[in-house]
């Protein structure tokens, strides 16, 4: 595919991946993705964002089908992460008359990405820039999910330019999406792997753009988003904000059971935590996605973990919800572990330790069952929880 004109005098100018699989070593990328560029044909030509390395030369000739790159003014770096600088060192040999703009963060990161001086201009919030006949409009938003990066928004034509924001690691040459059969399962995946542990963040950048007319989302990955781009912005809105009932304490609990025995104590543990005025939620970790678990974890008060033990450790759902705790805010959260074990029963200290290093609370010790509980261990579970829940809900002595 060569280049597409999304609106009058802006052209898309990206690559397609669409055998890729795995991105950055840790994604999912099951359709493949894009790497999404824009040329502003204005006054003063302006391109928006890069692609990987790897695709210099075929985005080099696109760019070339379009313009004579000496006539390029601004190169926009929303964000300079590889896939999106690794082209910019060769574009620049190319570009002598350019000037780069961006966040001072995004500055500092492009000198030891590009390890030589360029023509630079950086850009505060809120800060406009003029190309002649069009303007862009530049919008901080750190975390998303770097802590260089921009929006930028062309005034004239309602186009925001959110980088990785709202994007989707999707491979399809249609691009709109209104053209593109279903990704809002892949766009939500997106969201929760690569910011979902940027929430707060995502909040204070969605109210600074709450005010602007936007017709057409420009992504730096997957569809562009034109059909009802509100759709997606509320989307992230909706999953970056906790549903947690403010009038009761949140707690989560988390079990894996091999035979069904630490279940029983999980559930026991539930009955007791309910008894105060809390708001329990159970969930096998072997059922649910860690990732999708960040929300909840962050908006808890609470959160029990308990575990079979299996050749002297936790099982391994266990440790995919511990995990994602370091990127989420789960600091100086109560918390504490139980579980069944056969002969040796490390799951529940070597849970606590980890705990503790991520600098969560252990209110209280483990609660320990050799292999089937009784109706007496049972009871101890239910008092488990119940002592739990109180640690949450009664105001200590000062």
């Amino acid at each position: 595919m060569q280049t597409l004109e999304i609106k009058k005098d802006i052209h898309w100018v990206g690559i397609l991946n669409a055998t890729v699989r795995v991105f950055d070593a840790v994604f999912q990328a099951r359709f493949g993705t894009t790497y999404n560029s824009y040329l502003i044909q204005a006054d003063k030509p302006t391109l928006i964002d890069g692609v990987h390395e790897k695709f210099t030369q075929e985005y080099i000739e696109k760019l070339r089908s379009l313009i004579n790159l000496k006539d390029i003014c601004y190169i926009v770096v929303n964000h300079t992460e590889m896939d999106h600088s690794g082209a910019l060192p060769f574009l620049l040999k190319e570009t002598p008359n350019a000037q780069i703009l961006s966040t001072k963060t995004a500055a500092l990161f492009l000198k030891n990405i590009l390890h030589t001086e360029v023509k630079g201009k950086t850009v505060e919030d809120g800060e406009c820039v003029s190309l002649g006949n069009k303007q862009l409009k530049f919008i901080h938003a750190p975390y998303w999910h770097w802590p260089d990066t921009m929006f930028t928004y062309l005034e004239e034509d309602q186009v925001l330019f959110p980088c990785d924001g709202f994007a989707t690691h999707f491979c399809d040459e249609r691009l709109f999406d209104d053209r593109v059969d279903t990704f809002f399962e892949d766009f939500q995946y997106y969201f929760e792997h690569v910011m979902g542990p940027y929430r707060k963040k995502i909040l204070e950048a969605i109210e600074k753009i709450q005010n602007l007319n936007i017709q057409l989302i420009a992504p730096s990955h997957g569809p562009i988003l034109r059909t009802d781009p509100w759709k997606y912005i509320n989307a992230y809105k909706e999953w970056s904000t906790s549903r947690k009932n403010p009038d009761k304490k949140l707690i989560l609990i988390f079990y894996a059971s091999m035979y069904g025995n630490t279940r029983k104590m999980a559930e026991a543990v539930t009955r007791g935590a309910s008894t105060m005025n809390t708001e329990v939620k159970l969930f096998d970790a072997a059922s649910v996605s860690p990732e999708l678990m960040r929300c909840e974890i962050e908006s808890a008060d609470g959160i029990l973990l308990g575990s079979s033990t299996i050749n002297g450790d936790a099982l391994l759902p266990l440790w995919n919800i511990i995990n994602i705790m370091f990127s989420v805010n789960a600091k100086l959260k109560k918390c504490a572990t139980f579980g069944t074990y056969g002969w040796s029963g490390e799951a529940t200290k070597l849970m606590e330790e980890r705990l503790r290093g991520l600098k969560l609370n252990v209110v209280q010790p483990p609660i320990k069952v050799l292999l089937t509980p009784t109706e007496e261990d049972l009871k101890k579970c239910f008092f488990f929880g119940y002592d739990f829940a109180k640690s949450l809900t009664t105001n200590p002595v000062t």
